[in-house]
């Protein structure tokens, strides 16, 4: 069983967690987690599947999360629950609110002796069937993950020159877009490396990395209010197809997912329970987990098309109610490609040819 947060004790409970003693660095928040689930059986697993790496922020984000999704690590005990047990101490005057969520969620619950696995022969009607899902659906045809394995060979780490690093994505054969905070000019630019293939492989094993350099008095266009620029690559290894953009008015809870190097690290996704809080015409702002190096990410809608680029995160302004909340931006495909269309239409061109 999970346990389903509400967006507003989430965001409470990770504000805590970023602010513990033991959070400021990779090491002590290992030791921190190891701490909390110590004589569990299922600790190595835990720590072996937990990215403890990033800011504060981030991080405490992953662990809330992972920790919520993870299930029991003993008989009605569930992950998240042992973990708040432990910290509660170390929390100062947020105790009470602590203590609320176990009040307010199964933490504690035992879990149910029989599943009834017997009583499921596919024979229910839809009505039945429908009851059958808890909570959202999350069933998705298995094509999914063939697009998505597509989509991910188009998607780019970038070192830049001040030894930085973030993400890009072909949107052609020789043409890649990432944040103008990643290239913000035709100079950075040209001293960047562009690597391919930045990941693991179904063994596990690191695979083979191409890296390439911008194309010499190529195509470039950047803009800095949109946070996006788009460059020429030379000599481009076969990465399958580019990307489509797609000019996309998404909506509140839509589905969205996000492949990226996160932190500069091997590239990953991020497909799992990420939904869209806020959107217009330019801003879309999410609750996929990402992290520094993951700016200049594309984000998909559910068929792997491009709906949005990936560009910040943190307590960010709903433009709507100028309310604080802690999510992810980027900036929406429909002001993208008009600004294309206006100001690069050679570029503009390419991708609707």
């Amino acid at each position: 069983m999970t346990v389903q947060l509400s967006q507003a004790d989430f965001q409470h409970l990770t504000r805590i967690v970023q602010n513990l003693p033991d959070f400021a660095n990779v090491r002590d928040r290992r030791r921190l987690v190891a701490g909390a689930l110590e004589g569990v059986p299922k600790t190595d697993i835990i720590l072996a599947r937990l990215d403890l790496d990033g800011s504060p922020m981030g991080v405490s984000v992953e662990v809330v999360r992972f920790l919520s999704q993870f299930g029991q690590v003993a008989y009605g005990k569930e992950a998240l629950g042992v973990f708040l047990n432990h910290i509660q101490p170390y929390t100062g005057d947020e105790v009470a609110f602590i203590q609320d969520l176990f009040q307010n969620y199964p933490l504690d619950t035992p879990a149910t002796p029989s599943r009834l696995i017997d009583r499921w022969r596919g024979t229910d009607n839809l009505a039945n069937i429908q009851e059958k899902i808890i909570g959202e659906d999350t069933l998705r045809h298995i094509y999914i993950l063939n697009l998505a394995l597509d989509a991910a060979k188009a998607v780019v780490h970038i070192r830049t020159p001040n030894n930085g690093a973030g993400t890009g994505f072909m949107i052609e054969r020789d043409l890649l877009m990432t944040n103008n905070h990643v290239i913000p000019s035709l100079e950075s630019a040209e001293k960047a490396e562009y690597s391919f293939n930045y990941q693991l492989d179904s063994n596990g094993k690191e695979c083979p990395i191409f890296t390439v350099s911008a194309l010499p008095n190529g195509a470039f266009y950047t803009n800095t209010e949109l946070d996006y620029t788009v460059v020429s690559l030379k000599d481009v290894p076969d990465f399958g197809s580019p990307l489509i953009l797609k000019s996309k008015q998404v909506r509140p809870d839509d589905r969205v997912a996000i492949i990226q190097h996160p932190g500069g690290h091997l590239k990953k996704i991020s497909i799992q329970n990420n939904f869209v809080a806020y959107a217009d015409t330019k801003v879309v702002q999410y609750t996929t987990s990402t992290l520094p190096g993951s700016s200049g990410s594309p984000v998909f809608d559910d068929d792997f098309q491009v709906v949005a680029i990936h560009h910040s995160g943190g307590m960010l302004t709903e433009p709507s109610s100028q309310r604080k909340y802690l999510r992810n931006a980027g900036t929406s495909m429909i002001a993208l490609l008009k600004d294309l269309q206006v100001n690069a239409s050679d570029i503009y061109g390419r991708l609707q040819g």
